[in-house]
């Protein structure tokens, strides 16, 4: 178990520090390549209606950029089909992903575990109330893979992540703040 320590910016244009224990290894020893991604919004809704929200998979697992379907197992635990891009390849991506923690109303955090795919992976969405009507939200995402692909574009991959995560968090926030009006 590692200490992964985050600093997230806040919309008061300051940091927030932010401790995460991780199983991941963070180095490219014996082939593995780590890629991580932190993104932060304002979402133009309040807390509660953001929890409403993320505490629904079927909600948000759709916005996974290259998503083509998911199944809900139980309360915590589903599996994901979608494609990743790296530049001008595509690969088709199956993960389990496990809910570790439901921290209402300001906190998801989960792990991730290819099917098809050598990696693991965690991350985590994170809602802190501004004012009633706004509620600054994170998206974290840190992926260890071991896959050949990854080796192959190892320049691209911890930015493939980071896209994934900044992606994945904007969509996020525009769906809450369209399901709003």
């Amino acid at each position: 178990m590692k200490l992964l320590f985050l600093l997230i910016p806040t919309s008061h244009n300051s940091l927030l520090p932010y401790i995460l224990f991780t199983d991941i290894s963070f180095n490219k020893e014996g082939g593995t390549f780590m890629g991580m991604g932190i993104h932060h919004v304002n979402v133009h809704a309040s807390r509660s209606h953001v929890w409403e929200f993320i505490r629904d998979m079927n909600a948000w697992a759709p916005l996974v950029p290259g998503y083509k379907e998911h199944t809900i197992v139980s309360d915590v635990q589903s599996t994901w089909k979608f494609t990743l891009h790296f530049g001008v390849l595509s690969k088709k991506v199956h993960v389990k992903v496990l809910v570790t923690e439901w921290k209402e109303p300001s906190e998801v955090m989960f792990i991730l575990r290819g099917i098809n795919q050598k990696f693991i992976g965690e991350g985590f969405f994170k809602a802190d109330e501004v004012n009633s009507s706004i509620t600054a939200m994170t998206g974290c995402l840190m992926i260890e893979s071991t896959s050949s692909l990854a080796k192959i574009l190892e320049s691209t991959f911890d930015k493939m992540v980071h896209e994934l995560t900044k992606e994945l968090t904007e969509a996020v926030g525009e769906a809450i703040e369209r399901g709003k009006q």
